[in-house]
């Protein structure tokens, strides 16, 4: 599925929800991060909420973000509730949805914009790793090319934009294909792929022994990320691994974990 592109029109209950925003942090409780967002315009602070629920959704192992009062981060609005004061709003805030980077790059590659390139699908893990897929609508353009910009200035400007005052992600672009075996190699970059086998949801992918770890990624997040991006289970092995053999393992690795 194409992910909505920053000029959608998401017909929801206010102009401001897919848009991103600098949020204030103006205090902590039990349910989230109170926080000001200024009007561009009149400068007018707006009620908002990160729920923290949402703020420390972070891989395993990984420690929290500093969120004291007074610092800031980039966020997208997702919602509005009615705020504490009667007739008031509050705008719901998420850092971690997978559409805050599409809104992001898009502020800094104009195929997005112009609807030259669109993005084909994004796979999140938020404070650590993004990989997302983009292809032309348009002959002769290059997609991945344009997102990462020359010198990769433009995904580093979104990468910078949205670890202000909030973690280390790196984004990573990925050349979408419509075969899906392709498309799963692309996807497993940075590593060279050297052999693939996929089946109803499962892929075995073999990369060279000095790349396995880079394949499986720190705590397994790189194959991961692939598998999400492509629709597979991934698992890495060796180049040189009978990959009938290694999926069929794979498969009945899974049968019983279900089970037990």
């Amino acid at each position: 599925m194409t992910v909505q592109t920053i000029l959608s029109d998401l017909g929801l209950e206010s102009p401001l929800v897919g848009t991103t925003v600098t949020a204030h942090i103006r205090s902590s409780g039990p349910d989230g991060f109170r926080c000001a967002v200024y009007d561009v315009a009149t400068g007018e602070a707006r009620d908002a909420l990160l729920p923290r629920a949402d703020a420390f959704d972070l891989p395993e192992g990984a420690a929290p973000p500093e969120l004291a009062a007074g610092s800031k981060v980039i966020a997208l609005v997702v919602g509005v509730t009615a705020g504490a004061d009667p007739g008031s709003e509050r705008l719901m805030l998420s850092v971690t949805a997978p559409e805050l980077v599409e809104r992001l790059l898009a502020g800094f590659v104009d195929e997005l914009l112009n609807g030259k390139v669109v993005i084909k699908a994004i796979a999140r893990v938020a404070g650590t790793k993004t990989k997302i897929a983009v292809a032309p609508t348009v002959t002769g353009v290059d997609a991945r090319g344009a997102c990462i910009g020359r010198g990769a200035s433009r995904l580093k400007g979104a990468q910078n934009l949205l670890n202000h005052g909030y973690g280390r992600e790196r984004l990573e672009i990925i050349e979408y294909a419509k075969d899906p075996a392709a498309f799963l190699v692309n996807a497993m970059n940075p590593v060279q792929v050297t052999d693939a086998l996929a089946e109803r949801g499962n892929a075995i992918v073999a990369v060279e022994e000095h790349q396995l770890s880079g394949g499986i990624g720190e705590g397994g997040l790189n194959a991961q990320l692939a598998g999400r991006l492509t629709g597979h289970y991934v698992r890495v092995v060796k180049t040189g691994t009978d990959l009938r053999e290694a999926l069929d393992q794979l498969v009945a690795d899974k049968a019983a974990a279900e089970k037990g």
